[in-house]
């Protein structure tokens, strides 16, 4: 994660109101991620980490200055559907280490739990700042050819996560754009009517 990243706009109040319904939705959540895009994709959401690596020193943000969060773990991740495959959000998180349990950081580096689920079993109280959001290009490291992703416009936001009156996470979350469009969504729901039609020999 680089304070560089590719935005084209901020977006205001009046700017998120004019998106579509479930971009609304995911980007106004204040619960899990992965939990609303169940809910929105009606199918399983499973994560893809493409990259995890230990930090000694946090990259240069914004958000971070007068902090010092210490060791850090960078998280890029897709939230992928199960049944679809279809790439619905890239993520990219930094972990303080040094502030958080030790039970935290060994579900984030041996599973593929995703984090607001490891952060709700911890019962560790948080406070998630209002994000700032804007549109701009998808996340430098989905250039790789494994996970090119076809959409080149994203809806992103970045809020940081407060424990113990000091920022522990830092997560930028990319809404593939193309994905939640009007006309995908017409597709999806015709294909899955088709398919249920079958399935109930009409």
């Amino acid at each position: 994660m680089t304070a560089d990243v590719d935005r084209v706009a901020e977006l205001s109040v009046t700017d998120i109101r004019r998106l579509n319904r479930d971009l609304r939705i995911l980007i106004a959540t204040n619960g899990t991620m992965t939990r609303m895009l169940t809910a929105l994709a009606n199918e399983e959401i499973v994560v893809d980490i493409v990259k995890q690596q230990i930090h000694d020193v946090a990259p240069e943000l914004p958000e971070l200055e007068g902090s010092a969060m210490g060791r850090v773990l960078q998280r890029d991740i897709l939230l992928r559907g199960r049944t679809s495959g279809n790439a619905f959000v890239a993520a990219e998180s930094l972990i303080a280490i040094d502030l958080l349990p030790r039970a935290i950081m060994t579900s984030l580096t041996e599973t593929d739990r995703p984090i607001g689920e490891v952060m709700a079993s911890s019962h560790i109280e948080t406070f998630k700042e209002e994000a700032k959001v804007w549109t701009g290009k998808v996340p430098r490291w989905l250039a790789h050819d494994e996970y090119e992703i076809s959409p080149t416009e994203t809806v992103a936001r970045r809020y940081r996560v407060i424990a113990g009156g000091q920022p522990v996470m830092i997560i930028t979350e990319y809404v593939l754009k193309t994905v939640f469009d009007d006309t995908s969504k017409n597709k999806f729901v015709t294909a899955s009517k088709q398919a249920e039609s079958r399935n109930n020999g009409m």
